[in-house]
């Protein structure tokens, strides 16, 4: 069903790349009515870069477009060009939420400043997405969620601990949809606060702040402790021999998640058909199993070689254990889990393909995702409804300021 929650919500959103598209895909699967403003010559880097490893083969779909910027209209507004800035400031007079990710001295040379906006359209909510955080000796530079989040907020480097070098993010835009999904929040939050008191305001949400928040443990762990971070451990070191992955005869990998209480480690010999290791004193206690852990990993490893994962998933039904499989990421697509509460559920556009939907599910409904617009589809439409004659939209077309 189409959410909504944010029904009648005007959104302008000024933006490249993924991390504030990525909020306003949010705000637009929660009923939000999204225009995106795009530069008339230049298509966004999403609608064709090329991702490092994939086949070299035509699927028909720019995927990073359609899945950051799915559900909304699209109109090419050469911001630069003072016909075009007027129709931009029409656009925010009507508006609800203006998102960008333009830096300072762009948004300097372009006008859209909070303050200018805000003199436009006082309630409107500004949200800005930058890489660093809007106050500092780094606010006028930009970054990537490579740079800020994986690498600066020290995500990448607690990853990397147990590994021979230095873990890059384990995928595209993964700090820009979890800082995203963040803005989405905060500008839902300032929106409630302005239907109570008619204040606009100035949300910011940056990747680096992102970073910290996820790696709040580390960071709070590093400082009161005295240390880099939280220190992660091979496998075969593991504090807890029952939360590790462990491989099994056909080179899966089993994951288990088990807290050492003596109920837990029974249940888990029963299961596996091991009754004999509540006999062993190396095992007795949690105390006995953190000291032999080594020992008891050990043991662990040549179980689950012995037999092949699909034996493995048919024994661990019974388990108290929180376990899983670890999966790729085609087979977390089609994970029953996955298909019932259809987080990826089929776009119809001109093929049939999937987009992953943002995590909130409203009233026990899955979201109704649409496809992505086309570059500048929307421009004549969305001048129609700011009262634009044909005869205006075509000295507009005419002189560059729109698409």
């Amino acid at each position: 069903m189409s959410y909504d929650l944010l029904d009648g919500v005007r959104v302008v959103e000024l933006s490249l790349y993924a991390f504030a598209p990525s909020a306003a895909a949010v705000l637009a699967d929660w009923g939000a009515d999204v225009v995106k403003v795009v530069p008339p010559q230049q298509a966004d880097p999403m609608m064709g870069t090329p991702i490092a490893g994939l086949p070299k083969r035509d699927v028909g779909v720019a995927f990073m477009w359609e899945q950051l910027n799915r559900g909304k209209r699209c109109i090419g507004i050469d911001v630069s060009n003072a016909d075009g800035r007027a129709v931009l400031h029409d656009l925010v007079r009507r508006a609800d939420v203006f998102i960008t990710n333009l830096l300072p001295g762009a948004r300097e040379r372009f006008g859209v400043e909070p303050d200018d906006l805000h003199a436009i359209n006082p309630r409107l909510v500004y949200a800005r997405a930058t890489a660093h955080g809007a106050l500092g000796p780094e606010r006028d530079a930009g970054g990537y969620d490579h740079t800020d989040f994986w690498a600066r907020g020290g995500i990448g480097h607690s990853a990397s601990q147990v590994a021979d070098e230095f873990v890059p993010q384990p995928g595209p835009a993964m700090g820009d949809l979890t800082a995203g999904a963040s803005l989405a929040g905060a500008i839902a939050a300032a929106l409630y606060r302005r239907e109570r008191t008619g204040r606009g305001a100035v949300v910011d949400v940056s990747l680096l702040s992102t970073a910290m928040w996820v790696g709040a443990p580390a960071v709070l762990a590093s400082v009161l402790y005295e240390v880099d971070t939280i220190p992660r451990m091979r496998h075969a070191d593991l504090p807890n021999p029952l939360v590790a992955a462990y491989a099994t005869r056909d080179h899966r990998l089993v994951y288990l998640a088990g807290i050492q209480t003596e109920h837990h480690f029974e249940n888990f010999c029963e299961v596996v058909d091991r009754p004999d290791l509540l006999e062993d004193e190396r095992f007795a206690t949690g105390a006995d199993r953190l000291r032999h852990r080594a020992e008891l990993i050990a043991l662990l490893d040549e179980l689950f070689a012995s037999r092949d994962l699909a034996d493995w998933i048919r024994r661990l039904r019974d388990l108290s254990t929180p376990w899983t499989v670890v999966q790729t990421a085609a087979e977390a697509a089609v994970d029953p889990q996955v298909v019932a509460n259809h987080l990826v559920p089929n776009v119809s556009g001109a093929i049939e393909y999937p987009l992953v939907a943002s995590p909130a599910q409203f009233d026990d409904e899955a979201p109704a995702l649409a496809p992505a617009p086309d570059h500048g589809q929307h421009t004549e439409e969305v001048l129609l409804e700011l009262g634009c004659s044909w005869d205006r939209i075509v000295e507009l077309k005419e002189s560059g300021a729109v698409l």
